[in-house]
């Protein structure tokens, strides 16, 4: 919208004044905003990356004893264990809200993961090393899909505001500016016409006095 289209009053120049303060005024906030959701990102990000590496080596310990186990005991026995267990894991889910933000709240269910479904007498010790630390390993894998989830809401609303923020950078801001500076400028043009005016009609009256018209 050009500022040249704004009706040149003295109404609409106290009107565009109060309402660029107002625009001034979320723009702050809207950075302040962006300064904590940076804030936030940046702790989650550091815990993702500790927690990442945490899995990364939990899965790698696991992984190892399973091998082991299946050395000891052949994969066709540690297959037919694993079939005779429940393929599902019960999930909880919520929502929190971070600053405006709705963070995923995941939780799993570790009743639900099933018991050791083998004797750790009559298996490979490293079976059931397997088994614990897969246990401990889930907590964690569904930790690590929370913050996942935690980084790209806030990272989505950090691009959001970043958004809000540009467009009124470019072109709400510019708008009003513009319009005050224009009407302003109109009225100031108008004010010195006036004052020209006032002062000719003055001359004009003095001189007929003095002519005694």
């Amino acid at each position: 919208m050009s500022s040249n289209k704004v009706l040149p009053t003295k109404l609409n120049l106290i009107r565009f004044k109060n309402e660029l303060k107002l625009v001034s005024t979320i723009k702050r906030l809207l950075e302040s905003k962006r300064e904590v959701l940076l804030i936030y990102l940046r702790t989650y990000a550091a815990e993702y990356e500790k927690l990442y590496n945490e899995v990364n080596e939990a899965l790698k310990k696991t992984y190892n004893s399973y091998m082991q186990a299946v050395v000891d005991e052949g994969i066709t026995t540690i297959e037919k264990i694993a079939d005779s267990q429940s393929h599902s894991l019960s999930v909880s889910s919520s929502l929190r809200v971070i600053f405006g933000v709705k963070i995923p709240v995941i939780q799993l269910n570790e009743s639900s993961i099933p018991e050791k479904p083998f004797s750790e007498v009559e298996t490979s010790p490293y079976l059931s090393e397997a088994y614990d630390e897969m246990r401990e390993a889930l907590v964690k894998v569904v930790q690590l899909v929370e913050l996942e989830s935690t980084i790209r809401s806030l990272a989505a609303e950090l691009r959001r505001t970043q958004r809000l923020i540009n467009a009124i950078d470019t072109s709400i801001l510019p708008f009003y500016r513009g319009s005050v500076k224009y009407i302003k400028s109109v009225l100031d043009d108008k004010a010195r016409e006036e004052f020209v005016r006032l002062k000719i009609t003055r001359r004009i009256l003095e001189r007929r006095r003095q002519s005694g018209e």
